[in-house]
């Protein structure tokens, strides 16, 4: 982070992603003059859409991301003027979050109910898993809690805007040891291993090589819940520039920076 010197009253926002989009309101909300400018013709950014046209009709596909997960982020950027997620999005919660299918042939539905989860560890890996699954989820939540408000949601304006009591709490979770084998310890079924680490490699990581503390994004998903939009990704970017546009911003696509 940097501090801008001279007047901030009117700020330009390069990009209708959901990140800038949700700045906006941000901003828009502490009392600034905001104007997005997209390249493209539509909101949304990497979460893009294409209509394909047949003889069936027309089809309504995501590009990008296909569901939503952290929903209350959104929230927070909705409440900045006013306004709110409920009013502006119709979220399905999926139960199962997704369903994993093995070379085996075997398959595990991924709940984010602890009872519903357990339950089908159980049933599909054994007792002995269901139990690993309890603590690898505490242990899961407790990186979570550690890591949302100081280090993920926080402006860190230099390294040492690290240094502080939950530091030494995100060491002492191992989350700065290896991803796979902490997860290795809870579950014995190669199967659970997979579900529980894969997410390392949304940040381009394998699990075996990322830090323990990228455990934070499985809970996103596993324990926090997995949720659609109706409409598709692309009604999250529409809702959002709508909600920018209505408390006086400008969104100007088809716009090169």
């Amino acid at each position: 982070m940097r501090t801008v010197q001279g007047p901030t009253d009117h700020v330009v926002v390069v990009g209708a992603g959901l990140a800038g989009l949700c700045a906006a309101l941000h901003l828009l909300g502490a009392g600034r003059r905001v104007t997005v400018v997209e390249r493209e013709e539509v909101p949304g950014g990497r979460a893009g859409r294409l209509d394909l046209t047949t003889d069936s009709g027309t089809f309504r596909v995501d590009t990008g991301p296909t569901v939503l997960t952290m929903p209350d982020l959104l929230d927070e950027a909705f409440h900045a003027v006013g306004d709110s997620l409920a009013a502006r999005l119709d979220l399905v919660r999926l139960d199962p979050a997704y369903r994993t299918t093995f070379a085996d042939g075997s398959t595990i539905d991924v709940h984010a109910d602890a009872d519903a989860m357990e339950a089908e560890v159980r049933k599909v890996c054994g007792p002995e898993a269901a139990e690993g699954y309890r603590d690898l989820r505490g242990w899961l939540t407790d990186l979570y809690r550690t890591e949302i408000d100081t280090f993920i949601g926080a402006n860190l304006d230099s390294p040492f805007s690290l240094v502080g009591p939950d530091l030494l709490r995100l060491a002492k979770l191992g989350g700065f040891g290896r991803l796979g084998p902490r997860i290795d310890r809870y579950l014995p079924d190669e199967r659970l291993r997979r579900i529980f680490s894969f997410q390392a490699l949304y940040a381009g990581v394998s699990p075996a090589q990322a830090l323990g503390a990228y455990g934070v994004i499985a809970y996103m998903d596993t324990i926090a819940g997995v949720y659609f939009p109706r409409g598709g990704m692309r009604a999250v970017g529409d809702a959002l520039a709508a909600a920018v546009v209505e408390a006086g911003g400008e969104v100007l696509t088809g716009r090169e920076v």
